[in-house]
């Protein structure tokens, strides 16, 4: 054959021998990829870490938290034609070691712990639908709770307080908590407490008591099975804030699965909603629900990870702390006459920012009390014939009311209202030097009724400095003090002056009283003219006396409560902390006394640990270490007189001279961060306690009052 010839031969055999090639080699790429996709297992394997599923949970509550999911794992397994393995563990790399060998083909559980855990095991699981309750909803919050006597009302009350996180993995119960609190305004302590379960952190706190201001994150869902089971008693417990809703239940399929088999099985768990048992068995209003695309492509990233979170707990941060939006000041030194606010910068702005100022008729001792929308102060008319309380907008200052009422006399220091007003709900209660207290309709100012000392309840006394002690509210009981033989303290209801309860003893002195439990009852505390002094909140009877060594006090600064302790300063007894009976009475015997720091107007403000207040110097005393002097700074701003706010771990001293001086107290020594001078006026003696509502602080000078803008943020802003 010519070599002419066998040239075609040739060229077929080689593309014969191509094309061999070539489908070999599409055969070997098909094997290839077949493999990397994974191949249908021949077993289902399904681990259910759901809360609520009945051998993780416990049969405490009728029809709740007994999800059936065997019944489940039989219907997958005749829709799937598979055998199915059911595994129960709260941890899914447990479950992964000792119960599957590895294998997971479907995870049921919580969204944000499966997400950890699964990252943790690496294991690669992907979202596929999402499980309703009988609400019908795929999501759950975080319930941020405090015992039911705790005072705190709202989340921005919870400042300087003990916390109990849940663990980092459950969202609810850490990152959308703290970022709840981060709203609030709220700094967390440097190290972060949590509790494995929501039943660990309830019962911590109540177990605490009075003695630990606590409060402590718990899963909605959680909620009816403390009190179902008997964790808690019911009322135990309030709450007193809501995180934004998180994933619940989700069901993931392991991504390593064919692609068939995962639609398959996504298909299957959907199906659920059709079977009137199933449902029934899992305690879900209509089952598996899809899941919006974008949630399926989103990384597999934990919860707990999210930047807010993150921000909340770095204490350290150089940004202001978020501006609470329901603060406000109603009282003499706050809400828990403890001088503690809502907010303060970490930083005060280089520059002074005055937001709006209002003339006064003259220099005054009362403090102001403010809202989100009033800020109310006493002031005298300009013949300085009668008390004259103004209100105005908190927002732009414009006048909204004033209250007049004529009292004529001549004290020492001036004839101003000496008391700081009191906001609660529809009404301010004020209190003139004269002895005239006035409730009024805090929208209006239009008088709802009004109440003389001499008059009403028979007092006699002239006191040079005038009536001072400011009206307190507890257990709906307006309290004010007489000082007459037969009213020495009386309780009022609020909403129309009818006395409710009046008991005998001494006259007046010059502070303010305040209410707590000390050794476990629940008493009204503060000072008459003679001794220092206990009552009973629900009928006035006087629970215990307490006559100090030197009897020359006038007793201006309030007592204060610190944890089931008492700690009392005044001009001739120093500062002294004392402890209590467990029928509520003092133990005469002071625990520990510091004679360094003997005030005879500033009230202190306590921080942790550390006792601050000014008197010439000012002192930081620890109250861990018998309350020894830490140390005393001099500074010519405060002169003998400042008043003191708390926030986190900054201390704003409002100085006498009408500068503000900004303090760390973490520091070991006195640091001040920054000082901003409000008013210039040489020799000024500011004796009036500011309010601070947000980042706004509402100060008096000696003939005006001013509101201070103290976010650097909003320095320069319209």
């Amino acid at each position: 054959m010519k070599i002419s010839q066998l040239k075609p031969m040739i060229v077929g055999l080689v593309a014969a021998i191509g094309l061999l090639l070539l489908v070999r080699t599409g055969s070997a790429e098909s094997q290839t990829k077949e493999s990397t996709a994974g191949k249908t297992p021949s077993e289902l394997t399904i681990v259910v870490m759901d809360p609520l599923s009945a051998p993780l949970s416990c049969p405490c509550v009728e029809g709740y938290a007994q999800r059936d999911y065997q019944q489940l794992a039989d219907y997958l397994s005749q829709k799937l034609e598979l055998p199915t393995k059911v595994v129960f563990h709260e941890s899914l790399t447990v479950a992964l070691k000792e119960k599957t060998k590895g294998q997971a083909s479907l995870v049921i559980g919580k969204d944000s712990v499966v997400r950890s855990d699964a990252k943790r095991a690496k294991l690669k699981l992907q979202p596929v639908v999402r499980l309703t309750g009988k609400d019908g909803l795929t999501t759950q919050t975080g319930l941020i709770i405090v015992r039911s006597g705790d005072p705190a009302q709202n989340l921005s009350d919870l400042r300087g307080y003990r916390f109990l996180f849940g663990p980092d993995n459950c969202d609810e119960k850490h990152g959308a908590a703290a970022a709840l609190l981060e709203s609030a305004g709220v700094e967390m302590p440097d190290t972060i407490e949590t509790s494995a379960a929501c039943s660990d952190g309830a019962c911590k706190i109540i177990e605490w008591g009075d003695d630990v201001r606590a409060a402590t994150v718990i899963s909605s869902y959680a909620k009816p099975l403390l009190e179902g089971c008997g964790t808690i008693s019911k009322g135990d417990l309030r709450v007193i804030g809501e995180t934004k809703p998180v994933p619940f239940v989700t069901a993931f399929v392991d991504s390593q699965l064919p692609q068939s088999m995962q639609k398959r099985l996504e298909q299957a768990l959907l199906s659920v909603g059709k079977q009137a048992s199933l449902l029934t068995a899992l305690e879900t209003l209509t089952g598996f629900v899809p899941m919006a695309p974008e949630e399926k492509k989103a990384a597999m990233k934990p919860a707990a990870e999210k930047s807010a979170s993150k921000a909340m707990l770095d204490k350290h941060s150089q940004a202001d702390p978020v501006i609470p939006t329901d603060d406000l000041w109603p009282s003499w030194r706050g809400r828990h006459r403890d001088g503690h606010c809502g907010w303060l910068p970490n930083k005060l702005p280089q520059e002074l920012q005055i937001v709006w100022k209002q003339s006064l008729a003259g220099p005054g001792l009362g403090g102001v009390a403010a809202t989100q929308e009033y800020v109310i102060i006493g002031d005298r008319d300009l013949r300085d014939l009668g008390d004259l309380f103004r209100c105005y907008s908190a927002s732009d200052g414009e006048p909204l009311w004033t209250f007049s009422h004529p009292t004529i006399g001549r004290l020492d220091y001036g004839n101003t209202p000496r008391a700081t007003p009191l906001v609660h709900g529809d009404h301010v209660y004020l209190h003139g030097a004269f002895g005239d207290l006035h409730c009024l309709d805090l929208a209006t100012g239009d008088l709802v009724w009004q109440k003389n000392f001499a008059l009403n309840f028979g007092t006699s006394s002239k006191l040079p400095w005038g009536t001072c002690g400011s009206p307190l509210i507890v257990d709906g009981k307006l309290i004010v003090n007489p000082g007459s033989p037969d009213a020495s303290l009386a309780a009022l209801d609020p909403s129309n002056g009818e006395v409710l309860w009046q008991t005998p003893g001494a006259e007046s002195a010059y502070g303010s009283f305040i209410a707590g439990q000390l050794g476990g009852v629940h008493q009204i505390v503060g000072h008459d003219a003679k001794t220092l002094g206990g009552w009973e909140v629900a009928t006035g009877k006087r629970l215990w006396s307490l006559v100090p060594e030197n009897q020359e006090d006038f007793s201006v600064p309030t007592p204060m409560i610190v944890g089931n302790r008492l700690l009392v300063t005044s001009e001739n007894n120093g500062t002294r902390l004392f402890e209590f009976d467990q029928e509520g009475r003092v133990v005469p015997e002071p625990i520990a006394v510091n004679t360094d720091l003997a005030s005879d107007t500033g009230t202190p403000v306590v921080v942790g640990s550390r006792v601050y207040s000014v008197w010439n110097d000012l002192h930081c005393l620890d109250l861990k270490d018998q309350l020894k002097t830490r140390w005393t700074k001099r500074d010519p701003s405060y002169q003998i007189y400042g008043s003191l706010l708390a926030y986190g771990d900054r201390l704003l001293v409002s100085a006498a001279s009408g500068e503000l001086l900004l303090l760390d107290t973490q520091a070991d020594q006195c640091k001040f961060v920054s000082r901003l001078q409000v008013f210039d006026t040489p020799n000024a003696e500011l004796y009036s306690h500011p309010a601070m509502v947000g980042s706004r602080l509402f100060l008096r000078g000696e003939n005006a009052l001013v509101c201070v803008e103290l976010s650097r943020a909003a320095v320069g802003k319209k």
